[in-house]
């Protein structure tokens, strides 16, 4: 290839990148995570966190509902379409944080109770990443990183 075929080469490269970088940052002007205050928490729906203590229903202490990740749309813990990513990835950061209130259960238990419902949404959000922006996709590199460190243990 002569030089003036290097040059040519070259040029479509950087047409490719400018190419490349207008349409990335046309889908990144997604929304930011919202920062979700007590109150917030407070009124999610039981079905939003990982885990609830099953002495939740007799007390009703909010502090025996753990790791929240679902929107208020919540229907079921169990669907995925209501999961918030940056929320979810908060929850695998803090799986192993989870100290029982009650007492009526182990610690131990509720944690592995947590991992469990958070390693069934990762296997649909896994198959899902394909439709994430940019923005989600480096959430998503996160939530994996901390699935390998701090749920995966718990899971063995």
């Amino acid at each position: 290839m002569g030089k003036n075929g290097v040059i040519d080469l070259v040029q479509d490269l950087n047409d490719a990148l400018d190419k490349a970088n207008r349409l990335l940052s046309e889908n990144a002007s997604v929304e930011h995570a919202e920062n979700w205050d007590r109150k917030y928490i407070n009124d999610l729906p039981n079905a939003a966190f990982a885990v609830v203590e099953k002495a939740y229903k007799e007390g009703k202490d909010k502090r025996m509902r753990h790791l929240p990740h679902h929107n208020k749309s919540v229907k079921s813990p169990t669907e995925n379409s209501s999961v918030d990513l940056s929320h979810y990835r908060n929850a695998l950061a803090r799986v192993n944080q989870i100290k029982s209130v009650s007492g009526k259960e182990s610690s131990s238990a509720l944690r592995k109770k947590a991992a469990r419902h958070l390693e069934k949404h990762r296997s649909v959000l896994k198959k899902e990443k394909s439709n994430f922006n940019v923005e989600y996709l480096e959430v998503w590199v996160e939530c994996e990183h901390l699935f390998k460190n701090k749920v995966k243990p718990l899971l063995s």
